[in-house]
This record gives structure tokens, sequence and C-alpha cells, in this order.
């Protein structure tokens, strides 16, 4: 197999494929021996300098994906972070008998910087992660919290498109469990789901306090996995964990994409669960399937015909008896409990109408403020004397 890319010559007056010279760093950015990474485009590419000489390959080792440009060059090779696997620093070819490569590009060196002749980016395609992020964006979920890594590279692609087209905001966070307390955060204090992002392993283990507290307090999530690839899932593959079964007890309702699966519906199925159940719905995403291609024309689905109205109001008979209660009562009381969070303003204008002092159950504690005249704070232990009182 040849790890030469095929970078062809220079064209501008043909139909055939094109290819340009890129400067990919300058003359001092990489000392003698090491690799970097750079970016052109969409394109990742491993850096390499090595006796005096730059090679250029694609930064994803054939093997399992591994980011080369993490790698070392290790008494003449260079060596994968991952597995281990050697690779020519400069040409991408493995020891004999191995065959399988990384794609190497040809090298310029000009006077300022290294420039590297690569193909012309092909359109982006329309992939299984666009379509559901779509879906997902259709159901309101306009915030996703979390950490980009190796295993869910083609979902953050999809979120990264969305956030161009100002119909999504993506906040990276420094650690997953970060991003599931944000989530829920978000969806308790807007009452709108929120998802979280981690990749395979530890990354979507570290989710899990999070999203404990998102179910406790019935805080609709949605959490997203990337997974290792589908052909090395079983063995102990790196990062590897069970993540269905991780998941079990936390979510209202968990599935893996799989290749063949009917996508939007997932989707439709885990937003629908964390918004009705107000609970955790989770998807698992291996590597592969993320960026799966789609026809271009796939369209994404919604939660039209999928839930009812969620305005609810009291039956008349027990309202007017609330009335009659309250226009008699000499001493009336307001208790607020979290559920009104919504609602406030109407709360605060019954209580000045009926001169009626409010507090608060522990969850609804800072749903008015103790500097208003009529609050006067939280019930219970951890309350104040007043409410007490």
């Amino acid at each position: 197999m040849s790890c030469l890319g095929e970078p062809v010559a220079d064209r501008t007056n043909d139909a055939g494929p094109r290819s340009n010279w890129h400067r990919v760093l300058g003359l001092e950015d990489l000392p003698e021996g090491r690799v970097t990474s750079a970016t052109v485009g969409r394109r990742e590419l491993a850096v390499t300098h090595f006796k005096g000489d730059y090679g250029v390959l694609d930064n994803r080792c054939p093997h399992q994906g591994g980011p080369l440009a993490q790698g070392s060059i290790e008494k003449g090779w260079l060596r994968c972070p991952w597995h281990g696997y050697d690779y020519d620093p400069l040409t991408g070819e493995p020891p004999p008998p191995a065959n399988d490569c990384p794609a190497s590009y040809a090298v310029e060196v000009r006077e300022d910087g290294v420039y590297a002749l690569l193909p012309d980016e092909v359109k982006r395609p329309r992939t299984v992660s666009d379509v559901m992020a779509e879906t997902m964006v259709n159901w309101g979920v306009h915030h996703v919290f979390g950490m980009v890594g190796h295993s869910n590279l083609g979902l953050a692609e999809a979120f990264r498109v969305l956030e161009e087209d100002d119909r999504l905001t993506y906040v990276g966070v420094r650690h997953e469990g970060a991003a599931a307390f944000a989530a829920s955060a978000y969806a308790k204090l807007t009452g709108r789901p929120a998802a979280c992002l981690g990749i395979a392993g530890p990354g979507s283990t570290n989710l899990l306090t999070g999203l404990w507290d998102a179910k406790m307090d019935r805080a609709p999530v949605l959490a997203l996995s990337g997974q290792v690839g589908s052909q090395v899932l079983g063995p102990g593959a790196f990062q590897e964990v069970d993540l269905a079964s991780a998941f079990s007890a936390v979510t209202a309702w968990s599935q893996t994409v799989q290749a063949g699966s009917n996508h939007t519906e997932l989707m439709n199925l885990a937003i629908k669960n964390a918004i009705v159940q107000r609970d955790v719905g989770h998807l698992i995403f291996p590597d592969e399937v993320q960026a799966q291609e789609v026809d271009a024309e796939a369209a994404a689905s919604g939660p039209e015909g999928r839930v009812g109205v969620d305005a609810v109001a009291p039956a008349a008979e027990p309202l007017a008896a609330a009335v009659e209660l309250l226009a008699h009562a000499r001493r009336p009381l307001i208790v607020v409990g979290y559920g009104a969070r919504f609602e406030m303003e109407a709360v605060t204008a019954l209580a000045a109408r009926l001169h009626a002092p409010i507090v608060t159950t522990f969850k609804a504690k800072g749903l008015i403020s103790d500097a208003h005249p009529l609050g006067c704070g939280v019930l219970g232990r951890s309350g104040t004397p007043i409410a007490s009182w």
C-alpha cells in the first residue's frame, strides 16, 4: 500500500483533481527530531523534522486513529502515542512486514516556512451526526456543554457547523463532570433541556455525578457519549467501557447508535424521554458511525406530533374552594415550591394583594429575594428563624 497522499500538480484550467501548496509552519517552529500538529482547513496534519528534512503526514494512525502529532520520534521511527505503532517520520512507511500507513504529502522548504502540497478539500459530506444534531436542535436543545476528544470528533464537527449557523452554542469545559452539572443547572433554571458531551470510557463516566444531580432534581438533560469503534468493541480496546451498563441506573432512556439505526428516531426518543419524564436521555455513538455519510437530502426530525400540550390548569371546583378559603383567612401565608419557579411574578403579585408573607421550600431557595418586604426565607432545619416561626 502506498503511503503517498497523491497530491497532483497545481491545476487552474482543467476539471481534474486539484491540489495547492499550503504553509504548515515556520522554519523555527519545530526543532530537529520532533513532531507537531498543523491544521489546514479541516485537515489535521502531523509535521516532522528528522535528519534535516521535514515530513507531512495525516495526523491519524491507520490502526485506531491515534494522533500521530502527539507521538515522538524514537530510534528513527515516528511512534503513535496510543499503541506504539511505528512509521517512517518522513514518508509514513511502517517497518516490514506491516503495510498500513498514514498518507504523506510532498514538502517544500521555502524562505518563509515549510509548505505541503495538499489536495483541495472536497465538499463536506452530510453525516449521521449532522442529521441527529439537527434533530436535537429542532427539539429545542441549543446548548451543549462538553469536552472534545478522539472518540466524539464526528459529533463535534456537526456541532461546529450548527454553531456557525447560530443555531447552537457549544461551551467547552475542563472536566466532563462540569459539563453534566452545567447542563443540569441550565435545565433547572430555564426548564429547557441541555446536552452534555463526553468521549469514550472515563470521559463519559465522568458525566455520571452531574447526571445524578439532574435525575434527582428532575431536570431534562441529554447525555451524548462517544464510543470506541464498533470493530474493536468487546475485546477491550483503549478506553472501552460498557457505557450502556454504566448509564443504566441514571437514565430514563439509553441506546447505542448503530450504522443501520433509524438515527433521527433515536434522537427523538432520547430527547422526548428527557423532556416528558424530566430525566436523563442518553445516546452512545461508536466512532465510525458518527462520520457515516447519509444522503445529502436526508431530513432531520423534530417534536411535531410527538408531545402533547404541557399547560395544566386546576379544575374549577378546587380552585373556587381555594379562593373561598383565602377570602376568609386572617393571616394567609404562601409557601412556594420549586415548581413555581417560572411563575414568581404572579405569585408575588398575589402576595402583595393578600398582604401575605412568602416562605419557600429548601429547593426553591432564592425564588424570592431576602430583601423583598414579603420574603421570609426558607422553611425547615436549614431555613430561617422567621420562616420557621
